[in-house]
């Protein structure tokens, strides 16, 4: 017997809500009863009608599977499964004998993807524009969705609000060719509506100017109602920190003023206003501050940690940022379940408030575990280490803060988030470290072009966490017509699985110097180590031996050149003290970094080259008017080099200026002015950092003032400084920062001629 029980309209699901579902479910209970009165098995189970969605993807939301009883009830919940993942139109269900049980097979119709994408009526916007701010692209399987269509709807409707069309509308058509749904969004625009007038009333503490100060929404700009709910809300938060807690502002009325006979939403000849009424009610001062529930800390260190004082205006802002602070010092401790709740009472006829800070403290909490996940490449070793909390110790927020940092500044994931989980045990937390990992290795060659080399190509392998050990391994050869290069460098974080870095470059390079008619042969190599103090302060070693030709040397060459002819070496050790408190190495908003360095060549090491070298380099950051994105960085770095023996400094040991890294505006090496290098460097830069809006902290802008010079001798000429200005580009990609500066000198510098003063500058990695 093959008998086939044709189920699809008593199964068919389409759409919440519709009345044949109660019906067809009492007709299908009538079947179930005549057909299948005996227990059968689901033998096999099928998927039919689904191109783009794969077996496996529907499977895995149904419950039904071989050798279950077939169940209604459950192939009924199945269906709503499988429409929840609203990837089809249509979704039933046949039931066929097989074998000795069932056949269940799920049929299905998928939703057509998206196709093109348009829009009719656009006049205003660009097409880009609000293709960018729909979240259905084409190729889309989920895209012809009632509820995800007016979703996008209503995107497309902010931009237009927030442009000044406060009118607009949008509705959508759909055509079907073939397997995929044309889209087109109708947009009517309606007119653009500028504010002519702002009327503000009961406000009398402070004016009216001062209030539009606040404001985005201002007579001469375009209206947007979501302007102006935010507007009101800094109004209204601007009155609460200057104690005018109880303020109220009505909804505000805007539109034309009323023209008889013409309707409000067409647009009169008339003015659009926005009316505002304001109730300030009394301006609050504290009156008593009373701390309840504390042990731990005093009522004194209490106080001492708010800003908020006893007959001092009461300012809303600070007092919030105050109650964090506390929540802050108890979880520096390991409070971290403390509960900090302010009750006030507000006397509106004395126009005075009464804080009490109630305070539950809990118990102290101790770090059980520390899980880490995310890392594919990096091995756990190497993110542990980083870590400045461990088990077992009192949970401390710093601690944890600056583990995130350290382990960020690996450079080795696009995120680390550090979360919690309850642990076994009351007063145990477990500390999740997730980590997204980033591409650590490039192998790149190009070309490319500067003032001092000319045109170059390169090869380039690195791998910034070789083996996943967090090691650096890089080689590089560069070839041009001025430049013949090969370098290699390894460095071990952790030697012998301690703090101590040890690392090793090796490198030969024959240069030509056109502009001081001499060509360089330099073969050498540096040891490098280096082994942290405190959390941010360190201690570095470096030995240099390098053997440099000098060669090919013209008859117009200086006379100092002249004497440096034939091969000298350079056995030199350096020793560095580097203090580092930034939040992030490779794009700081706050902290400083400073840099004490003193290398020494010759005498006891060897060679020929006598010297001795001080520099300091010192940079801080700091975020600007208070504003998180908006960052205001200090540079600068000061440095003499003289022999302490007979000789001269070599000239490829001392210092040049102007480019990229020095004084911005000026040609590389253009300092100091007609000599082969100098003995004293100074200079100093200040750069204010943004993001560039809409681009997701991808691209930043920054504004910048350099200003210093090199002088052939020790002695330092302050009224010879040269200064810079100019603005530039940072573009975040995988592999660092690109920076672009174009700088405009104030002065003239040799042969560059003042009428020459734009200056275009290329490198990688932030300056400071």
């Amino acid at each position: 017997m093959n008998m086939k029980h044709s189920l699809k309209q008593v199964f068919t699901f389409r759409r919440p809500g519709e009345m044949f579902k109660k019906l067809s479910f009492i007709f299908f209970c009538v079947i179930a009863v005549n057909v299948f009165s005996q227990t059968t098995i689901i033998r096999k189970i099928e998927v039919r009608g689904n191109k783009v969605v794969s077996n496996t993807e529907v499977l895995d939301v149904v419950s039904t599977r071989p050798g279950d009883d077939f169940s209604s009830s459950r192939l009924r919940e199945d269906l709503r499964s499988i429409y929840k993942m609203g990837s089809f139109m249509d979704a039933s269900i046949e039931v066929e004998d097989y074998k000795d049980g069932l056949k269940v097979i799920f049929v299905l119709v998928e939703k057509p993807s998206a196709g093109e994408i348009k829009f009719r009526g656009r006049k205003s916007i660009w097409e880009s524009t609000l293709k960018d701010a729909l979240d259905i692209k084409k190729g889309d399987t989920c895209a012809v969705d009632e509820l995800r269509l007016k979703q996008n709807e209503r995107k497309i409707l902010n931009l237009y609000e927030e442009r000044g069309f406060p009118f607009a509308t949008v509705s959508h058509e759909i055509e079907v060719v073939k397997d995929a749904a044309n889209i087109t969004f109708i947009i009517n625009e309606g007119p653009r509506v500028k504010v002519d007038e702002v009327n503000i009333t009961g406000n009398k503490f402070f004016s009216t100017k001062t209030l539009l100060g606040k404001m985005r929404i201002r007579p001469g700009r375009w209206y947007s109602e979501t302007k102006l709910e935010e507007d009101l809300e800094k109004i209204a938060d601007f009155y609460r920190d200057e104690g005018f807690i109880l303020v109220d502002i009505e909804p505000p009325q805007a539109g034309y003023k009323t023209v008889a006979g013409i309707p409000e939403k067409e647009k009169p000849k008339e003015k659009f206003t926005v009316n505002i009424k304001i109730n300030e009610g009394p301006q609050i001062k504290v009156e008593r501050i009373q701390v309840k529930g504390n042990t731990i800390f005093s009522e004194k260190e209490i106080r001492e940690k708010m800003l908020t004082k006893e007959r001092a205006i009461f300012n809303q802002s600070r007092f919030i940022e105050d109650m964090r602070a506390l929540q802050g010092k108890y979880a520096e401790k390991g409070y971290i379940l403390c509960r900090i709740t302010p009750l006030t009472d507000i006397d509106e006829d004395s126009g005075n408030i009464s804080i009490v800070v109630d305070i539950t403290e809990e118990e102290l909490v101790y770090i059980e575990n520390i899980k880490i996940e995310g890392n594919l490449v990096t091995k756990d070793k190497v993110i542990r280490r980083e870590l400045t909390i461990k088990p077992g110790e009192i949970f401390n927020t710093q601690k944890i803060i600056r583990s995130r940092q350290k382990i960020y500044n690996l450079g080795f994931f696009e995120e680390v988030d550090i979360s919690t989980e309850p642990g076994t045990e009351k007063g145990k937390m477990i500390l999740v470290v997730k980590v997204k990992e980033k591409k650590t290795g490039m192998m790149s060659f190009g070309a490319g072009y500067n003032s001092i080399d000319g045109l170059m190509g390169y090869i380039e392998y690195s791998k910034n966490n070789f083996l996943g050990l967090g090691q650096y391994l890089s080689l590089k050869y560069e070839f041009g017509a001025q430049k013949q290069n090969i370098e290699t460098s390894f460095v071990e974080p952790w030697f012998l699985n301690t703090p101590t870095s040890v690392g090793i470059d090796l490198f030969h390079t024959v240069r030509d110097r056109p502009e001081y008619y001499y060509k360089e042969k330099r073969i050498g190599g540096n040891l490098n180590l280096g082994r942290p103090v405190t959390d941010y302060d360190k201690l570095f070693f470096r030995y240099k031996y390098e053997s440099v030709e000098i060669f090919d040397i013209a008859e117009s060459a200086s006379q100092e050149v002249k004497s440096q002819k034939g091969i000298n070496v350079t056995s030199s050790i350096a020793l560095s003290y580097v203090r580092d408190t930034r939040d992030n190495i490779f794009d700081a908003s706050s902290g400083i970094y400073l840099n004490l360095s003193t290398e020494i060549s010759g005498g006891i090491l060897g060679g020929n080259n006598n010297f001795y070298r001080p520099t300091i380099d010192f940079s801080t950051y700091s975020k600007l008017l208070g504003l998180k994105w908006l960052v205001l960085a200090f540079h600068m770095r000061a440095g003499t080099v003289d022999s302490y023996a007979c000789g001269e400094v070599p000239v490829y040991e001392k210092f040049y200026g102007g480019g990229a890294d020095t004084v911005r505006g000026y040609p590389e090496r253009s300092l100091p002015e007609n000599a082969t290098g100098g003995k004293t460097i100074l200079f100093g830069n200040a750069e204010i950092r943004f993001p560039i809006p809409g681009t997701e902290n991808l691209l930043k802008g920054i504004l910048f003032f350099d200003i210093g010079n090199v002088w052939k001798e020790r002695e330092v000429d302050f009224s010879s400084l040269k200064k810079g200005a100019g603005m530039g580009i940072r573009i975040n990609t995988p592999v660092g920062i690109i920076r672009f500066d174009f700088g405009y000198r104030f002065d003239s510098v040799g042969k560059y001629i003042y009428a020459d003063r734009w200056e275009p500058h290329f490198s990688i990695g932030q300056m400071f």
